[in-house]
């Protein structure tokens, strides 16, 4: 087999949390083990060097919108900087990530001389940002061999707009599996709790941590149990600010939590909830939770519904509405034998997403495109 030279690019990376850097690290390792050389461009972060297999340039910049974080990259000699980076190197493929913006993608792209692959994660809240695109970066689009889409709503996001049918494969996300299990270390001051939900994710008005708290709210006083939150995001003041006085003992907010303790807030929980209001074309949250043992609620959304199957491998209720979420948290604190139902059915169904197995299908895409220029160049 054919080893290769790859350049992943993307604005987000680490330390910006979230499921791009997810992919792009987790993507880039397990191509690694499978003898590929591998590497990432990226912005910089706060100053930070450059890492073995880690290139940054320019400085990050992020800004509201989609109602999320959105980062973008910028330095006056930005375009100099990748040009001469890509050009130096000789990458047998460029696959980007989010390409058809004015961003460090679409700048990779321009100046590659290489196979372009790009995978597509957005899924859009309100106004689909594609509908302009089509017009400015309609050649761009041309210029990519293979457009991934880590889901079919991810597909029906982009497809109507570059209708290049040809180009298209849909690959989901996946998760490390060796990393999220149910066996390991779990946070031992909340084991004394009997009941732990726990949310993890930004703390930006598309994760819809609100409708959670709402729902917390209505049963706190029927359920023995706490409500753990992980993660940061620009609206965390306010939402410290919306916790009832009689709720603070009951509701822990615990900030950033590190990439290696991660694992161990799943492992702790009984019941992972995300009430996301849309704008997810996958989930890795719900893969990750599953993977760790741990029973699954999510709000009804595109995305969200091709990976949770609602009384099969865990829970769905609908976008927004916390009384309902509120009477299924409560049924599943009840009913502990249908908790380890569903957390069963979704730790057998994470299994599916090992990265292993979604890096296979990477690398026969790269194959597969390799193999066509040298056919077409001979």
């Amino acid at each position: 087999m054919k080893k290769l030279k790859i350049l992943h690019v993307s604005d987000a990376y680490y330390p910006f949390p979230g499921g791009v850097s997810e992919h792009m690290y987790h993507l880039s390792k397990a191509l690694r083990e499978r003898g590929h050389e591998v590497y990432i461009l990226t912005a910089n972060y706060n100053g930070q060097e450059d890492e073995k297999y880690v290139k940054r340039v320019g400085k990050i910049h992020t800004f509201l919108a989609n109602k999320t974080q959105i980062t973008w990259t910028f330095s006056w000699n930005l375009p100099f900087e990748v040009k001469k980076f890509i050009r130096e190197n000789k990458f047998d493929v460029i696959h980007t990530h989010g390409p058809l913006a004015p961003n460090l993608p679409f700048l990779a792209l321009h100046f590659s001389n290489s196979i372009n692959v790009a995978t597509f994660h957005t899924a859009f809240v309100g106004f689909n940002f594609y509908k302009i695109a089509k017009y400015f970066f309609k050649n761009a689009f041309k210029k990519i061999d293979c457009a991934i889409c880590v889901s079919n709503k991810a597909f029906e996001e982009i497809y109507p707009y570059f209708p290049y049918k040809e180009k298209y494969r849909i690959i989901p996300n996946g998760i490390d599996t060796q990393r999220f299990k149910p066996e390991g270390e779990k946070i031992e001051k909340f084991l004394k709790h009997n009941f732990k939900i726990l949310y993890v994710g930004r703390l930006e008005p598309r994760k819809g941590f609100p409708v959670l708290l709402k729902a917390f709210e209505l049963i706190a006083d029927k359920v023995d149990g706490i409500l753990i939150v992980a993660g940061k995001g620009i609206e965390e003041e306010n939402y410290k600010k919306m916790v009832p006085e009689r709720l603070k003992p009951k509701v822990f907010f615990e900030g950033f939590v590190p990439f290696e303790k991660l694992p161990a807030y799943y492992r702790t929980c009984d019941l992972y909830v995300s009430p996301a209001l849309g704008g997810e074309t996958f989930g890795i949250v719900l893969l990750e939770a599953m993977a760790s043992g741990a029973c699954v609620i999510a709000s009804n959304i595109d995305g969200y519904n091709e990976v949770l199957k609602d009384g099969k491998n865990g829970i769905l209720f609908e976008k927004g509405n916390y009384k309902e979420l509120s009477e299924k948290i409560l049924t599943l604190y009840k009913n502990k034998d249908l908790r380890k139902k569903l957390a069963d059915s979704g730790y057998r169904f994470s299994e599916n997403f090992d990265w292993k197995k979604i890096t296979e299908k990477a690398e026969e895409v790269y194959l597969k495109m390799v193999k066509i220029k040298i056919s077409e160049k001979y």
